[in-house]
Order: structure tokens, then C-alpha cells, then sequence
């Protein structure tokens, strides 16, 4: 009788248990917080970039375009720019950031002396803008100022004056011949002389610079802004890792971006760490921080940082519209992604984003908990009126769109608007990411105001007042099934 033999294996090493937000409450403990707003909740994107709330807005194409971005780094926190847009596109969506308030513009719209009426109004309507800009700075073919116009001067004119005509010369502006100027300094001026424009030109009287009244408002009245050392808000974007992505690097620091995100699914393989070794030894592009993600693991932390990688972003498949590890059948639950990326970017002082499984401001808290600074935020931004996209109506409904990048629908919203959209593009592409609605939630300043308030009483009850004393004050109690019905709201019809 034949014999089959039967192959012998070592026995395998014990499988890890690994957790996600779900599985554990903090505990509390005795707290000295009195107050909610005794707590600070400035952390750090990473390593130079500053936030006042530890919360971005997702690189998404249903989440993240300039709106989002002004939105976000008005309340205190940052967004970063999707990549699924030309080159062009994404720069001008930085630059439309970094317009939409500041102490000082560097590039004042202008206006030729010889201009008619028609021009002036095609002028003030810049770039199609609602109300458009409200004042253009009258120089000359050397740029030297003559004088300003209002939408004012011209709104009841004949038809054929030219700016000259109508204009305030510059002999009755008040002029600043240096930028050295603070936002106090500025305030005094304007209400000194009664004035909501004051030009700066150099010393041959060429403009270089305006300070308006409107960038004075917003910054007097916008005092938890996330903003540059030149009071402009803060925006990041997010590159690829081909080789045509180096050049869109280039681009969106000569914009004005303020951190790189590389992004791709698995940031623990070559193409992430090539192109974050590429970027750090770029003198275009080194100086910004480099973000660099997604990963789930410490030995991927520790790679990442050896690269140069200025903060980093965690998370692998965690996300409410990701199938990544459905379809691979790859990723950790988020809790303990952090908790082993966080044990050696925290040695290493290297920040780390906690990217997607985010539905509560509890989660948020426990990510701070596990060692995160920031947390991304994607379906909690999605359906706000600073989202991308329309507003429909769905079952009686109002909804928006969210979808996710590695989805069809993104990658074919990506090749349309970059003019690259061919039968057979996507024969080869695997989704790891589907297409839903969300429903309609509002402006994003109310949900912020929300996870951030839940993310101070977590603190509080942690009794601890900086988000980097949160891994040192906090302990995880594991919950079971039962513990999580018991979390939410009860079915009280039966007492």
C-alpha cells in the first residue's frame, strides 16, 4: 500500500491581537482641569509646521480644494491639497490659499492709467471670484505707482472715462515705503488716515506690496488661524511618487505650499522612500516638511525617518471608503498602528498623522492617546458646504459625494481633468477604494467646533492640558461587544 508522507512545519510564532478605536475607552482619572478651555490643543503637523487644532482635512477630491483649505486653516487646523488635478490646478488652488488673507500682498492686482471703465470692472472681477477684489493699485509700465481705484469710483461714470479720470492719486494715499509693519501697526494706520488700502512701493516708488482692510479684519478677527511666519494661512498639498511628480513638487513650493504629502497606499515601499530622499536632496523642494505615508508598522517609522521624512501619516485600509484590505487583505487595525508607529516617531521627535477610521470625537481623543498629533479627517469634512462638489437630494435627502482615490471614479475624474483619459486606462487597475454619499452637514466650522470640544473634555478626563502629555496621562481599558452597545445611546422604550 503506497504511503503519503505528511509535511512537518515549525510551529508558527503566536499571532498578534491587534486593535482599532472601537475595542478601548480611555480611562478616566483624577484630573485637575476645571475648565475645558484650560486645555491647549496646539500640536504639530510636523516637524516646523505648527497647528492651533489637530485636525486636517483629508487630500480627497471630495474633501480638500482650496474652500476647504481657507476653511480649515481659519479655525486653526490645515488642509491638504489632492494631487487627482494638473499640476496648474493644484499651484493654483495653493495660491488662491495663500491670497485669501495675509498682512501684506506681495502680488496687488493693477491697472494701467489708460484703461476704460469696461477694463477696470473685468478687473475687479479677477479670476471670476464672488465680489471679486475690491481695490487695483493704477501703475505705470515701470510699475510705479500712480494712484488706486475702487469699484466706487467707477460705478456711476460715463462709459468712456479711463482710470486716470476717476482715480485717487497717489499724493493723497497713504504710502508705506517698508514692510517691516505689524498687524497693530497697520490697524492704527488705517484708522488714522481713514483708509482701507496703504500701498508699499520701494524706494523709485515701484509698488511692492498692500495692506488692505479686509486682511486686517480677517486677521484681527481670525485669531486662531493656522498661519505662515508672513500671516498667510497654511496649506499643504500632496504629490505622487513618479517621476513627473519632482517637477510638481517644484511647482507647488514655488507656490507657496507650506508641507509636502507624498502620497501612496503602501509608504513602507521603494517608490516612497525614493521620493522622499528625492525631494529632501532637492533645494527646490527641501525646504518644506515632507510628509511621508501610509504605513501601519514601526520598522516602516523607522525606515521613513532614516529617509528624511519630516512627519508621518498612519494608516493602512482604516478608512470609511477604503477596501484596501478587502481587496488585499492588508492592514492593522488603527489603535495599534499608531501605538507601534508612535513608540519610535515620538524617540525621534517626528509627528504622525492618524489617517482614517475616524467617526467620533472620541476617536480622536484616542488617537491622541496612542502617541498621534494630528488626525485626517475625510468623511467627517465630506457634505460641507466648503466640500467639493453639489449638494443633492437622495431618499428626500440632501447628500454629497465622497469617493475614495483609489477608486475608478477618482482616477477617472483625475486622467479627465488632466486631459489624459483613454478606453483602455484603466484595464489594469485594481479599486481599493468605493464611491458613496454623506449627508449633507453644513459649514465645516460646526463640525470642527465639535470634535474639538469632545477631544478637550477627553483631555480633561485624562486630566492632562497638552496634547503631547496625552501617551504619558492616558491608559486603554479593553471594552468587549457588550461595552460597546453599553457606549451609545440605549433603547429606553423598555424601562
Amino acid at each position: 500500500m503506497a504511503t503519503t508522507t505528511v509535511p512537518t512545519f515549525d510551529r508558527p510564532e503566536p499571532i498578534p491581537v491587534a486593535l482599532t478605536y472601537d475595542d478601548v475607552l480611555l480611562v478616566p482619572k483624577r484630573s485637575a482641569v476645571r475648565s475645558r478651555r484650560d486645555v491647549s490643543t496646539k500640536t504639530f503637523l510636523s516637524r516646523r509646521v505648527r497647528l492651533n487644532i489637530p485636525i486636517v482635512a483629508s487630500n480627497m477630491d471630495t474633501v480638500c480644494e482650496a474652500a476647504m483649505a481657507v476653511a480649515m486653516a481659519r479655525e486653526g487646523g490645515i488642509g491638504i491639497l489632492h494631487r487627482f488635478c494638473s499640476v496648474e490646478e493644484q499651484c493654483a488652488m495653493v495660491r488662491k490659499v495663500k491670497r485669501a488673507q495675509s498682512l501684506i500682498v506681495d502680488d496687488p492686482r493693477t491697472i494701467a492709467p489708460t484703461a476704460t471703465k469696461a477694463e477696470a470692472l473685468l478687473g475687479f472681477a479677477w479670476e471670476g471670484r464672488k465680489g471679486g477684489v475690491r481695490s487695483l493699485m493704477v501703475v505705470d509700465g515701470f510699475r510705479r505707482l500712480l494712484g488706486i481705484v475702487t469699484p466706487s469710483d467707477i460705478q456711476f461714470s460715463s462709459d468712456r472715462v479711463t482710470v486716470s479720470d476717476v482715480m485717487t492719486p497717489r499724493d493723497k494715499l497713504k504710502v508705506l515705503t517698508t514692510t517691516q509693519v505689524s498687524v497693530d501697526d497697520a490697524r492704527q494706520l488705517m484708522h488714522q488716515h481713514r483708509t482701507s488700502n496703504i500701498p508699499i512701493v520701494n524706494g523709485e516708488n515701484q509698488l511692492v506690496g498692500l495692506i488692505t482692510g479686509s486682511d486686517i479684519a480677517k486677521l484681527l478677527n481670525n485669531v486662531h488661524a493656522s498661519l505662515d511666519t508672513r500671516s498667510r494661512l497654511l496649506v499643504g498639498a500632496a504629490v505622487g511618487v513618479k517621476s513627473a511628480d519632482i517637477s510638481r513638487a517644484e511647482a507647488l513650493v514655488a507656490a507657496g505650499v507650506d508641507a509636502l504629502v507624498i502620497d501612496i497606499a503602501h509608504g513602507h515601499s521603494d517608490f516612497c522612500l525614493d521620493m522622499l530622499k528625492a525631494l529632501k536632496a532637492n533645494p527646490k523642494t527641501n525646504t518644506v516638511d515632507i510628509i511621508a505615508g501610509n504605513i501601519a508598522t514601526a520598522e516602516a517609522a523607522r525606515d521613513l525617518i532614516a529617509g528624511g521624512a519630516d512627519g508621518l501619516k498612519v494608516g493602512v485600509g482604516p478608512g470609511s471608503i477604503c477596501i484596501t484590505r478587502l481587496v488585499a487583505g492588508s492592514g492593522v487595525p488603527q489603535l495599534t498602528a499608531l501605538l507601534d508607529v508612535c513608540r519610535v516617531a515620538r524617540r525621534a521627535g517626528i509627528p504622525v498623522i492618524a489617517d482614517g477610521g475616524v467617526r467620533t470625537a472620541g476617536d480622536v481623543s484616542k488617537a491622541m492617546a496612542a502617541g498621534a498629533s494630528t488626525v485626517m479627517l475625510g468623511n467627517m469634512l465630506a457634505g460641507t458646504d466648503e466640500s467639493p462638489g453639489k449638494v443633492l437630494v437622495k431618499d428626500g435627502k440632501k447628500v454629497k459625494i465622497i469617493r475614495g482615490m483609489a477608486g475608478y471614479g477618482a482616477n477617472i475624474s483625475k486622467a479627465e481633468r488632466e486631459q489624459q483619459l483613454e478606453d483602455d486606462v484603466f484595464l489594469d487597475l485594481v479599486p481599493e477604494g468605493v464611491e458613496g454619499s454623506v449627508a449633507y452637514k453644513g459649514a465645516v466650522g460646526s463640525i470642527l467646533k465639535q470634535v474639538v470640544g469632545g477631544l478637550r473634555s477627553g483631555m480633561s478626563y485624562c486630566g492632562v492640558t497638552r496634547i503631547e502629555d496625552m501617551p504619558k496621562g492616558a491608559s486603554f481599558v479593553r471594552m468587549t461587544t457588550a461595552g460597546l452597545k453599553e457606549s451609545g445611546p440605549h433603547d429606553i422604550s423598555k424601562l
